[in-house]
């Protein structure tokens, strides 16, 4: 499918800028040795990341729009919506023009990334906005829109987003399969993959009801103060947070509705298909549209190659200990294979 507005092909990448992109992520982002929800903005970081992941994943983006438009885009009507998402799409770029100005370049109403060759109509007749944004930028992109509550209270929700790189949930259901004509144990399992498929679809959502029943961790610690701290973000301010989980598979894409075959859960399959999977994500305010951006730029590191690296090693281990007891339940079905993978490469106990 093409893209309207979008040129894959404008320019040929700048080798020379592709080299020098930085390649060491796995040590530029640790893995946090105790989740917490959010975080002060720290001096020199910026909104968007630029290193050796972004061509890959850019490509990988392209390959999602053209082929799984409805999957990975998603809104709700309304002109509110569409005016947040502009806002959205012109907020990134101008990100990416001021931080990264050798990398990205602007003629007329097309934006050029010189690192991948992809530009991008951002008139008013031009790309999709939320195509626009995930073609430009590696991290994927949620709209938090203010909705009064019936205390008066501002809530927010999940109005519209580019998720290309989902981790098992997804913007809108695409459950597709037929509804079995007989009745008994067939049906109800189709009615379960039915049920959960709507779960895990997160539009038009609260954050409360994308967690409830799914994520006792936030339920328990988070909940009750995400909308108060959302309502009270000043327009511009910035946070963030990271969080770390393991994957036997290192397809970025997972759709909730789709199937990835992966191996069992055991030490010998963490030793040769285990990737540990880290989200850096960030809460900004529009002013325009007083919509909350989260933002998610994911990572993923063989845990083979990660074993290796000492201080890697070590954060991986206090951060596997620091596990609340609702994180290490809601990981049950996975974590005592990982941890007997761990234990072949932890310290003696009494060293360092």
């Amino acid at each position: 499918m093409e893209l309207h507005g979008v040129d894959p092909q404008d320019c040929t990448p700048d080798s020379s800028l592709l080299d020098a992109l930085p390649a060491d992520h796995m040590l530029r982002y640790p893995v946090v040795p105790k989740t917490v929800m959010i975080n002060a903005w720290r001096p020199g970081m910026r909104w968007l990341s630029l290193d050796a992941t972004y061509p890959p994943q850019i490509a990988r983006r392209l390959a999602l729009l053209r082929d799984r438009p409805q999957m990975v885009l998603g809104r709700l009507p309304g002109d509110e919506v569409r005016k947040a998402e502009i806002e959205l799409r012109d907020s990134v770029m101008n990100a990416l023009l001021a931080d990264y100005p050798g990398h990205f370049r602007r003629d007329g109403d097309r934006v050029v990334s010189l690192l991948t060759g992809i530009a991008v109509d951002v008139g008013n007749r031009g790309a999709d906005p939320l195509a626009a944004i995930a073609l430009m930028a590696s991290e994927d992109m949620l709209l938090l829109m203010p909705r009064p509550a019936a205390d008066g209270a501002a809530t927010y929700l999940l109005a519209a987003g580019a998720l290309l790189f989902p981790n098992d949930w997804s913007l809108d259901s695409h459950f597709r399969e037929p509804e079995p004509p007989e009745t008994g144990a067939a049906h109800s399992a189709w009615a379960a993959r039915r049920a959960a498929s709507r779960r895990a679809a997160r539009l038009g959502k609260t954050p409360r009801e994308i967690h409830d029943g799914r994520v006792a961790h936030y339920m328990a610690h988070f909940a009750d103060r995400v909308d108060q701290y959302f309502a009270r973000m000043p327009a511009g301010s910035m946070s963030w947070r990271r969080n770390w989980g393991m994957r036997l598979t290192d397809e970025l894409f997972l759709h909730a509705d789709l199937s990835v075959e992966v191996p069992e859960s055991s030490a010998d399959n963490w030793a040769e298909h285990g990737y540990l999977r880290s989200e850096h994500e960030t809460f900004t305010k529009l002013a325009g549209s007083g919509a909350v951006v989260f933002s998610i730029k994911t990572y993923l590191w063989k845990l083979s190659d990660l074993v290796r690296e000492p201080s890697a090693l070590a954060a991986l281990l206090e951060a596997d200990r620091n596990l609340s007891p609702l994180m290490a339940e809601y990981r049950a079905d996975s974590l005592p294979g990982f941890r007997a993978f761990l234990a072949r490469h932890a310290p003696p106990a009494g060293l360092p």
